[in-house]
């Protein structure tokens, strides 16, 4: 008994081209990513310790190895959106949030 790796994907690319509304996608993500969260914090050392095969059949890597993908996709994907959002004049979230930061230093040695 193993992982349906293609069936695995075939479902991924099914949900993801159903239509959403942004706030049903912004529902989405929340949502998804708590369960996901709630599920990394069921995980021992010793179960990610463990060796596992990729799905090329070739390549071995620990679990945590495997893990770290989805923060370092995250990653790629959120560099990519904060790149759009200042081709477009916007400045990123994060970056407000630390300039709200700095101010709020400021204002308290002033």
């Amino acid at each position: 008994m193993g992982l349906d790796f293609f069936g695995m994907m075939d479902r991924f690319d099914a949900e993801e081209a159903k239509p959403r509304s942004k706030a049903e996608i912004l529902d989405l993500l929340r949502s998804e990513g708590e369960q996901f969260a709630a599920w990394m914090e069921t995980l021992t050392p010793e179960f990610l310790a463990e060796t596992v095969t990729e799905p090329d059949g070739k390549t071995a890597k620990t679990r945590f190895e495997r893990l770290l993908g989805a923060k370092e996709h995250e990653m790629h994907h959120r560099g990519q959106l904060m790149l759009i959002e200042r081709q477009l004049g916007i400045v990123p979230h994060l970056t407000r949030q630390f300039q709200q930061l700095v101010a709020q230093m400021r204002a308290a040695k002033a």
